[in-house]
């Protein structure tokens, strides 16, 4: 039986596809102003909750999450779980608190520079153990779920929106910590697990890295010891990049792209490093891996970049 699994998935996945070409995605009604004074109300409710004591917000939070559990069960992350009333809490160590503070900063800056499909970050607290990041639910399901019913239509569609998405991202100006090049979205030490892959993580960074004066010290931190001639060239533009995009992050509504989620690891980064690192992140889903050279190559040939960081990747690895 093992034999016809395949061909039945690619059959049901067929039909799942034929069976969009006929459907029309309904418009979405316009803001009502019963909508307008709900989100009012919304902020001035959370404005006051701001104002309750912290060690109380974070036992109404683990309270929110055992509910959360029973309700929804548990996410494809650990560190996050779905809420009632529409919200999600991501749930980190006092020692990660400053990817959570990333995140929380990157995910403001979204809202405000672009019209990119964001949560919306309501809270970020602490207590002596943990931190927590209360955000906005986005609708939809995840691209992973999905992508292998996606049309081409709908592929050209997504690779469409991810190149607007990203150019919005690009056009982010950077204000905070003009005395370095590359720095997470507060002008901090980066959160990338890429970076730390092949690093001897010393006790007080941890697993934070920099921030990076230049683009010649960054990758610096990038180079392994065993193989000294292989290193990325300087000169790219740094911009404001994503850092890990991929398809448990990008959220999917009628076949377009609905949200894109879980920013801790964003900051300022050489211009290939959204590229190199979705390919680090998925090595073996080729439609994804496609996808992800269509949206790039609007933005230049990272060919040369990504044999670079192969080479690097497989040494550490």
């Amino acid at each position: 039986m093992s034999r016809f699994a395949k061909p039945i998935r690619w059959a049901l996945v067929s039909r799942e596809i034929a069976s969009k070409i006929s459907k029309r995605v309904p418009n979405l009604p316009p803001a009502s102003r019963w909508r307008c004074f709900s989100q009012w109300g919304t902020t001035a409710v959370l404005m006051v909750w701001l104002l309750v004591p912290a060690l109380i917000r974070v036992r109404a939070y683990r309270g929110l999450i055992c509910l959360g559990a029973h309700m929804y069960g548990p996410s494809c992350s650990l560190k996050v779980q779905r809420l009632p009333l529409g919200m999600y809490v991501k749930v980190a160590s006092v020692e990660y608190h400053d990817s959570l503070a990333n995140e929380y900063a990157t995910i403001q800056l979204v809202r405000c520079h672009t019209e990119i499909p964001v949560p919306r970050a309501l809270d970020l607290v602490s207590d002596s153990d943990k931190s927590y990041l209360l955000t906005t639910r986005v609708s939809g399901i995840r691209l992973g779920m999905c992508i292998d019913t996606l049309s081409d239509d709908e592929e050209t569609t997504l690779v469409c929106d991810l190149q607007r998405s990203l150019a919005e991202l690009r056009a982010i100006p950077k204000v905070v910590a003009p005395e370095y090049a590359i720095t997470n979205a507060l002008g901090k030490a980066c959160y990338d697990y890429r970076i730390i892959a092949g690093l001897n993580i010393d006790s007080d960074g941890g697993d934070f890295v920099g921030p990076f004066v230049t683009e010649e010290e960054f990758n610096d931190t990038l180079r392994v010891g065993a193989l000294p001639h292989v290193s990325h060239r300087s000169g790219h533009q740094i911009v404001f990049t994503r850092g890990d995009l991929n398809m448990r992050n990008i959220l999917m509504r009628n076949g377009r792209l609905s949200g894109i989620v879980d920013w801790e690891n964003s900051g300022w980064y050489p211009e290939y490093w959204d590229y190199t690192k979705a390919h680090y992140i998925t090595k073996l889903h080729q439609r994804w891996l496609k996808i992800t050279d269509k949206v790039f190559k609007y933005y230049g040939d990272f060919a040369a970049e990504l044999s670079t960081e192969r080479q690097l990747w497989y040494y550490c690895f």
